[in-house]
């Protein structure tokens, strides 16, 4: 075991940024002033100008066009969805909203899977600025953490341009807060929320789940006695109290010390269930906007989202083995449990605007997600399946995750060079996860014909576990653009160069603690381990040493580790528009990647992995270009083609070249990281005709193509049983497709002042499909060594009907979401590949709008009742039904 001072680490972490070393605007609503009104002479006659009178169809369609305007108008291909779209389908965060765009899926209800590519295979941004993640597995930001309240908008590019980062390859998707308001504005809003799984008690423990903000109060973190016993003896076992003490404390001594130490956690971590609370929700935003000189004009918004809520589930999780001419059952598990959520969000954004020429703006947004999980399972294995003894698990994962982003950035206009462009951002932002107490422990137990519990005894041959992590990530990025527009004859030609920085630290950290118990029913005393949790370990049977215990590490594998990384990365690029009929784009872009992680083994050395591995193979360090081109032919004024080619990356996420032992703490399966990985060019063509009328329906077709080189997949491995994987790069993959999407008022349907002329459809398909050749090694043996890309589904579909009375008082959406199946990973050793099945989410929104100012919203999700579900060998391996949820909201807005 080992001891964590902070201050070691940061300089360890900054001697890796030394050794590596040497080895778009947000787009928002600008904050104009006004333009002054002409001034008249005494008397003059003013005439009377004609009043343009504008028709509003729907209180929402517009947000629609307004959307499909700013995509017709990018140089890449790409799709928005605004605020309004967002607020339409009920979608309360990024991930969820995301899942309507064309060709996305949603996985684990965080992650969005683009053009059937994985969550590896996209990228993030927050107002066009890289952010750190809180996800210890991945590097990605899990995009549920962005609530609806907060977001302007949100843009997936999904062909490359040089200005952006190279290292994607299904899309980029760059978050955009909310911008300041032209106006003074107030708006607030309040709700509830039922899930068809709350008729069911909620799972909880004292000290969980009560706290309105979620946040640990120290109740659970780990005892800072340990530490020191670490620092005065180097360990906390009895031996090695006793071995560095001195001689001046005896065996008997240190057993004492050591069960001091497990009187110091905390141990009321008896499971029991209670009525479900109810969930409750609110936001709160204001804004306005100052004119402080007739040239210089002040904007300011702020907004706080809140949520709280018990979550309900039911999951089954269910282990194969043997091949596909005999399947057998080696581990089955039934779970209920609640997971208690608190989200809080606010941000800051500042706006400065100095004349037309200059504009600068902050953007302050702090995230935070905690999440208190507490289960129950019965367990069977190969032996007792059939039999009436069973596993009963308890298990209780407490998580914070938090991020904290600050940015700046300005855009200047250059009058005197021919309006030239000059724009600038900088931003500094940490993540964080906290996990200070996750608790498990099991019970054998004798279960009668209907299952309901006979006896259970504490199992002390698996000894209750406590789990202490913690995981910082630390980011910092700043760039710059310079843009010159030449005009010639019949041609616009936009010159642009620009530069990017962006460096990150990663350090993370676990520490698993053991209760050892010396003793068994049988004993004089074992009637005591048929007790709950707590009254097994209560002080008095500690301090008597009733139980025998021991405080032992239980770290077994190396699972720390720290990381850092940099990215240095200059383009340049080309924007030629021929009259606006031809627009040409071509750009280059150059990046030095440099990074190194380094795993932590449980003495506090850098491990070697017995000797496999040297301290070379953990750092990375690449250099390339990645070149872009686009051609935009707008055939009509109504009509357009695109085409784009480029080149991009997908490098490995820091967990994954590291050789560490980790749980992915979505599906709780195992995984191991690998030194040995590559990164993976990908080739990337794209092909889309778009049509836009002027009464805004809208319609495109479009085709893709990737040719992925060593693309990276998580396999079984051939020496381990159950859901333990590890990633390894496979030969070659390709992946294509085609997409459609649409949108049309459906006023043909009925004659003029019908029905019809409230109601519009929208909705988008995606068809294609993906191979990856992948050959088996001494670690893996995979059955299918041709197959489809892990995520990938074949087909993805949306569908929206959605209506707009024409008194403005009503407003109602149904949206379709489903995906075909999909490999979550491969199989081995003859077991076929592990499938995720088709989820067919169905959800409706109604608003009302009593008044100008006053809105009641109510949102039905799930309305289907469908479950999560994994097969392998056509049997069920994975389950979980979130339920079926119902809000209502009521906003106001001044």
């Amino acid at each position: 075991m080992k001891t964590k001072p902070s201050f070691t680490v940061n300089k360890l972490s900054l001697a890796i940024i030394s050794v590596i070393s040497a080895a778009t605007l947000l787009t928002a609503t600008p904050v104009y002033s006004q333009e002054p009104a002409p001034v008249r002479d005494p008397g003059e006659v003013i005439p009377i100008e004609p009043i343009e009178v504008i028709s509003v169809t729907g209180r929402l369609r517009s947000s629609a066009s307004e959307a499909t305007e700013e995509r017709r108008e990018q140089i890449a291909v790409a799709d928005i969805m605004g605020s309004e779209q967002i607020s339409r389908t009920g979608d309360g965060d990024a991930a969820a909203a995301l899942r309507r765009v064309t060709g996305l899926t949603l996985k684990d209800g965080k992650f969005i899977y683009v053009r059937g590519l994985g969550e590896r295979y996209s990228s993030t941004s927050l107002n066009g600025a890289t952010v750190p993640s809180p996800d210890p597995t991945r590097n990605v930001v899990p995009l549920d953490m962005f609530p609806a309240s907060i977001i302007e908008s949100l843009s997936v590019q999904k062909s490359a341009s040089a200005n952006s980062p190279a290292a994607f390859g299904g899309g980029h998707v760059d978050i955009r807060t909310k911008s300041i308001p032209a106006d003074f504005f107030f708006k607030a809003s309040v709700g509830g929320r039922y899930n068809t799984n709350d008729s069911n008690d909620s799972y909880t423990y004292n000290g969980g789940g009560d706290d309105w903000t979620g946040q640990d109060d120290g109740t659970r973190s780990m005892p800072s006695n340990i530490n020191n016993t670490i620092n005065q003896y180097g360990g906390i076992s009895p031996i090695d109290i006793v071995s560095n003490s001195n001689g001046a404390i005896n065996y008997p001594a240190a057993q004492k010390v050591n069960r001091e130490l497990a009187l110091d956690m905390y141990r009321d971590m008896t499971v029991h269930s209670q009525s479900t609370d109810p969930a409750m929700r609110g936001d709160i935003a204001i804004g306005d906007r100052w004119d402080i000189t007739d040239d210089i004009i002040f904007g300011a918004l702020s907004a706080v989202s809140y949520k709280k809520q018990a979550e309900n589930y039911t999951k089954r999780e269910v282990e194969l083995d043997g091949d596909s001419s005999q399947v057998q059952v080696e581990n089955q598990k039934d779970i209920v449990g609640t997971d208690s959520i608190v989200q809080v969000s606010g941000m800051l954004n500042l706006g400065l605007e100095i004349g037309y020429n200059h504009k600068i703006e902050t953007f302050t947004t702090y995230l935070q997600d905690t999440s208190d999980d507490v289960s129950m399972g019965i367990e069977e294995t190969i032996d007792t399946l059939g039999e009436p003894n069973a596993l009963q698990v308890y298990a209780i994962d407490y998580e914070e995750r938090s991020l904290i982003s600050n940015q700046i950035k300005g855009h200047h206009f250059i009058e005197y060079l021919n309006d030239a462009e000059f724009n600038w951002k900088f931003s500094d932002a940490r993540s964080e996860r906290y996990a200070p107490n996750e608790v498990s422990y099991t019970y054998n137990v004798i279960l009668d014909d209907s299952n309901q519990l006979l006896s259970r005894n504490l199992n002390t041959q698996d000894a209750p576990k406590y789990v202490y992590s913690r995981l910082e990530d630390d980011s910092q990025n700043y760039a710059w653009d310079f843009m010159y527009p030449i005009n010639l004859d019949g041609a616009v030609v936009k010159l642009t160069t620009g530069y990017e920085y962006f460096e990150r630290t990663r350090e993370s950290y676990a520490t698993r603690l053991g209760f050892d118990v010396d003793l068994s029913p049988t004993d004089a005393n074992g009637a005591i381990l048929a007790g709950d949790f707590d009254e097994i370990f209560s002080d008095k049977n500690i301090t008597d040493n009733t139980l025998g215990l021991e405080l032992k590490d239980a770290s077994t594998d190396t699972e720390d580790y720290i990381a850092a990384e940099k990215n240095d990365a200059a383009f340049v690029s080309m924007d030629i528009d021929f009259d606006d009929v031809w627009r040409v784009y071509a750009g280059i872009r150059y990046e030095d990647f440099r990074r190194v992680t380094l795993p932590i083994d449980p003495n506090g050395e850098i491990s070697d992995e017995g000797g496999r591995y040297q301290l070379s193979d953990y750092v990375i360090a690449e250099d390339g270009w990645f070149p872009s081109l686009s051609l935009t032919w707008k055939q009509t004024d109504t009509t357009q083609w695109r085409f784009g080619a480029s080149k991009t990356i997908v490098r490995p996420d820091l967990r994954e070249v590291s050789p560490v032992r980790f749980q992915d703490p979505v599906t709780g399966f195992d995984f191991f990281g690998n030194p040995e990985l590559k990164s993976s060019d990908i080739l990337n063509l794209d092909l889309r005709w778009e049509y836009y009328s002027d009464s805004g329906n809208n319609f495109s077709m479009g085709a893709f193509y990737k040719d992925v080189d060593a693309p990276i997949e998580p396999i079984q491995r051939i020496s381990e049983a159950g859901r333990q994987l590890k990633f390894y790069n496979a030969q070659s993959g390709y992946v294509y497709g085609l997409e459609t999407e649409f949108l049309q008022e459906l006023e043909f349907l009925g004659r003029d002042g019908s029905i019809w002329e409230d109601f519009f459809v929208a909705g988008n398909l995606t068809l294609g499909d993906s191979e990856i050749d992948i050959a088996a090694n001494g670690e893996i043996d995979p059955t299918n060594k041709t197959r489809r890309m892990t995520g990938h589904s074949q087909w993805v579909a949306n569908l929206q009907l959605s209506y707009d009375s024409s008194d403005s008082y009503h407003s109602a959406t149904l949206v379709y979401n489903v995906f075909g199946e999909r490999i979550a990973y491969g199989g081995r050793g003859g077991l076929d590949d592990v499938f995720e099945k088709p989820f067919h989410s169905l959800d409706f929104t109604y608003s009302f709008f009593p008044t100008d100012s006053v809105t009641v919203k109510v949102k039905a999700k799930n309305i289907l009742g469908e479950t999560t579900e994994y097969e392998q060998q056509d049997l069920q391996v994975y389950a979980k039904d979130p339920g079926t949820e119902f809000t209502l909201q009521f906003s106001y807005e001044y």
